[in-house]
């Protein structure tokens, strides 16, 4: 959603007639997509320039560590949380 109204603010800022939101809808995730696809070829790329040791050390991010529910990748995803001060 937040693609998506970014999408209309630029569309406007930039004086860019609006099209439809059923056409905005569909644009906004298929440009996600390719910036998802470009993402993971330049990091497919660096992984087999960087050497050998790279590819298992990455793979081992998407291990589930037995007693846990997630991967340690989604655990350095994830950002600290941070503490209001009624929660201190």
């Amino acid at each position: 959603m937040a693609l998506f109204n970014h999408a209309v603010m630029w569309l406007r800022k930039n004086r860019v007639l609006l099209p439809g939101v059923s056409v905005l809808a569909r644009q906004v995730p298929e440009a996600r997509t390719a910036a998802e696809r470009r993402l993971y070829k330049a990091v497919a790329r660096a992984t087999v320039r960087t050497g050998a040791a790279l590819a298992p050390a990455l793979a081992e991010l998407l291990v589930v560590p037995e007693g846990r529910r997630v991967p340690e990748l989604e655990r350095l995803r994830t950002p600290p949380v941070k503490s209001t001060g009624t929660a201190m």
